[in-house]
């Protein structure tokens, strides 16, 4: 481990490490100091927040295929850093409102999709940006890295929003967070990746937007391992969000003592997170691919525990599995995409990823509260625990998926 956490001793990579995790830092106060400065409102309803979250939602999905042709035609530091100046003003502006006193809805609104469309721009440029920043024998240990640093930053920013919001006000949350962003933004004006031929060749044969849309698709769905495992993800984060952040809430308040189980829940949650990161980092399987679909198994146990009414500790017990099995298949998935997808298409590959492993999200967190009204809470919780355990066999029957070798350098004597 020790020469993996060497990463951080080179410039660019611990650059864009520190970037990464302010950034996140700030993606985790964000909500959280608007959920509290809405409420907080003489008017202030959930209704509200739910239309600003929705609004910055649909902007980031809705524009993530732009924002993979622009990653995939223009410099990738370049297109993070104006999304991160961008998120930042919008914050800023945002936190301004709230802490003068005189918030306008509409203008809200418009800096929620702005903040959106700022992220749309820059995420599936900092997904492409890891190769050109570390060896490719050293893909792995990086993305586990980010990972990490994204998982201690979920649990530094409830803290550090809940010291403001608590100390001083939701709104200085807000300038918290617009900070976040501003110091990514500095901070990968250092760095210095490595330059690719992917600029040259785009500016040599210019297309128009269709076409590149197109050619990312045709690229994402020539990729016989990438597609069943996407449309596995589709149905799990729409099951995870609907069932066990909607339905488990539920079930402790009325079974468990409310809201401090839940928070202890959430919080083992969080530490399978950290310690999937840290054997991720270890780990070489020979077919990553194959071992992260298997991994996935481990999401079960929080559905079947939660249905039963078990004890809260057994249901964190489950819950942190269900969160290592989470971090160790995002880092194999992220390298796997890193090594094994095209570099000039790797923006726009990794946005369809991110567009359809999502799609369905909003629909889980719709349809979650009607369906267990309608057959009953646990039985919602069962049938899509079991939904999410088939459909997480389905990829294992693609033989693109259980094959498909590491492309990690100096492997030969790790066992598949």
């Amino acid at each position: 481990m020790k020469g993996d956490l060497g990463l951080l001793r080179e410039r660019n990579f611990l650059l864009f490490f520190i970037a990464r995790t302010s950034s996140l830092t700030g993606n985790v106060i964000a909500p959280l100091g608007l959920a509290f400065a809405v409420l907080a409102m003489p008017d202030g309803s959930p209704s509200q927040l739910g239309l600003l979250l929705g609004t910055r939602t649909v902007a980031q999905l809705g524009l993530i295929l732009l924002g993979g042709v622009l990653a995939d035609r223009f410099a990738r530091k370049r297109l993070i850093i104006v999304g991160e100046t961008t998120a930042g003003c919008s914050q800023a502006l945002t936190a301004a409102l709230f802490l003068h006193g005189s918030v306008s809805m509409s203008f809200l609104v418009v800096l929620a999709a702005v903040n959106g469309a700022s992220s749309a721009v820059s995420q599936p440029a900092a997904t492409a940006l890891v190769p050109q920043l570390v060896d490719a024998e050293r893909i792995q240990p990086a993305n586990a890295l980010l990972r990490l640093a994204a998982n201690v930053s979920r649990i530094g920013g409830v803290f550090v929003d809940g010291v403001l919001v608590a100390v001083v006000a939701p709104g200085w949350a807000l300038a918290a967070d617009a900070a976040t962003y501003f110091l990514s933004a500095v901070l990968l004006m250092l760095a210095r990746p490595r330059a690719t031929s992917r600029a040259v060749a785009a500016t040599e044969a210019p297309t128009g937007l269709l076409t590149e849309l197109r050619g990312g698709w045709k690229e994402f769905s020539s990729l016989r391992w990438m597609w069943p495992v996407v449309g596995q993800f589709a149905v799990v984060n729409a099951c995870f969000g609907g069932a066990i952040m909607v339905l488990g809430p539920a079930v402790t308040e009325h079974e468990l003592g409310g809201a401090v189980a839940w928070s202890f829940v959430l919080a083992a949650h969080s530490a399978g997170f950290v310690l999937g990161s840290l054997i991720a980092i270890r780990i070489r399987p020979r077919h990553p691919l194959r071992t992260g679909v298997l991994v996935t198994f481990g999401f079960f146990p929080p559905y079947l525990l939660l249905a039963a009414g078990a004890p809260t500790w057994l249901i964190a017990v489950g819950m942190l599995t269900a969160g290592v099995c989470i971090d160790v298949f995002e880092v194999l998935w992220r390298t796997t995409v890193h090594t094994h997808v095209p570099e000039h298409s790797m923006s726009r590959v990794s946005s369809y990823d991110s567009l359809a492993s999502f799609i369905c999200t909003p629909l889980g967190l719709a349809v979650a509260g009607p369906v267990a009204a309608h057959i009953g809470v646990a039985e919602t919780l069962v049938l899509s625990g079991v939904l999410v355990t088939v459909t997480s066999t389905i990829p294992l029957f693609f033989r693109a998926v259980r094959d498909l070798p590491s492309r990690v350098p100096g492997l030969d004597h790790v066992s598949a």
